[in-house]
């Protein structure tokens, strides 16, 4: 083992000998945060509504600009950055603002993937800004002939896209502090409308679904059996499980907001539908973290148990009345740029509150960003536990 390798195992084994501290030390918040998180999820009325920051060091650059000048770049391609400072990210953020987070360090850490990964295992192109994260490329359509589609054949997963590199880094975080912390992939999902919008085109997509139907369904078809496959590869390498009715499955797009309901209705709902019945769900959604209230009437037809992208700028009554509140948990965040003044935040939360009661919801900050003040999450969890 080389000397850089032994420093970092020591600084790992420190900061989860701080973790189990902190759990020790502070067991009756955690205790307190289970037990209402549960409840709200249990569709419960808790003592008060759950209230989270959205400071996860897997989208949230808050911590790497205002405590620890790490540059992001850097971060996502290292694998010592990378351990290093998820950990302490999550135990740094439990000590500086009292949330409902029911744990300190999560149960594993490890590379990026997700939304940013899956669409390059599909063809298109992510870019690696220097100082940010990684995002998909929309100037590139690597599908963008019916040709390419019609020759398009869903590839090998772990050769496919950013899995090489994101598998090598993986590998690496894992022989050196493998046997201290579990090392999994992070990042969330990246469902097939939106593999099938980057590698055709957002706006080219809409125009084939109504100038070239067939065009969009053979397109979307592909990227259903992409989705198929990558399951597959994690539930065969990991053992990550994605099927049967203890799963709660969920399809999540981010350029879903550009396609009206009558278009998500014929041509993704459907595909959907089938993937859910063929995964054995009995619950199940579809979601961006854009406004979603044109789909409100498509979400009333599928299986919700928890909707988890619900924006703060959205007709929140009107999702709890249409949406059963007896059976549907909301996970409403914060919209982005809500909580840049601190003298506002107390109206935007009494707000929601307004609209949705102390029924079972739970409410987050949304991903933090270097642009949030410190005096506005403080004026947010002020305010949000008190409403």
């Amino acid at each position: 083992m080389t000397i850089r390798r032994r420093r970092l195992r020591e600084r790992v084994k420190r900061l989860l000998s701080e973790a189990h501290r902190l759990e020790t030390e502070n067991r009756e918040r955690l205790e307190e945060a289970r037990i209402r998180t549960e409840a709200a999820l249990n569709l419960e009325k808790p003592d008060r509504v759950p209230v989270r920051l959205g400071l996860s060091p897997v989208w949230s650059d808050w911590y790497f600009k205002m405590r620890y000048g790490i540059r992001i770049g850097e971060y996502l391609i290292d694998p010592e950055l990378c351990i290093e400072y998820q950990l302490r990210t999550w135990i740094d953020s439990f000590g500086d603002f009292d949330d409902d987070r029911t744990f300190v360090v999560p149960g594993q850490i490890g590379p990026l993937g997700g939304v940013v990964l899956h669409p390059s295992i599909a063809g298109c192109r992510a870019s690696f800004p220097e100082d940010d994260f990684a995002w998909i490329d929309l100037g590139y359509r690597a599908l963008d002939t019916e040709e390419k589609i019609d020759d398009f054949e869903t590839p090998e997963i772990s050769r496919a896209g950013l899995m090489p590199e994101t598998l090598d880094m993986l590998d690496e975080m894992d022989r050196a502090i493998g046997d201290l912390i579990p090392v999994a992939i992070q990042g969330g999902d990246g469902a097939p409308l939106q593999m099938a919008a980057y590698t055709r085109g957002i706006r080219q997509l809409i125009r084939d679904m109504y100038t070239q139907p067939e065009i969009a369904h053979r397109l979307l078809d592909k990227m259903m059996d992409v989705y198929r496959a990558i399951h597959r590869f994690y539930e065969a390498t990991w053992g990550i499980r994605y099927s049967g009715p203890d799963i709660e499955g969920y399809f999540y797009d981010n350029p879903l907001a550009y396609f009206s309901p009558p278009l998500v209705e014929r041509f993704v709902l459907p595909r959907y539908r089938r993937y859910a019945e063929e995964c054995g769900w009995r619950h199940w959604s579809f979601e961006t973290q854009d406004v979603m209230d044109s789909f409100i009437e498509l979400l009333r037809t599928v299986p919700i148990r928890n909707l988890h992208n619900l924006a703060s700028n959205s007709d929140l009554g009107a999702f709890r009345q249409v949406l059963d509140p007896d059976n549907v948990c909301l996970h409403v965040f914060m919209a982005p740029g809500r909580l840049i003044q601190p003298q506002r935040v107390q109206g935007e939360v009494d707000r929601l509150f307004e609209q949705l009661g102390h029924r079972a919801w739970v409410l987050s900050s949304g991903v933090l960003d270097r642009a949030v003040p410190e005096a506005s999450i403080r004026e947010f969890l002020r305010a949000s536990r008190s409403g």
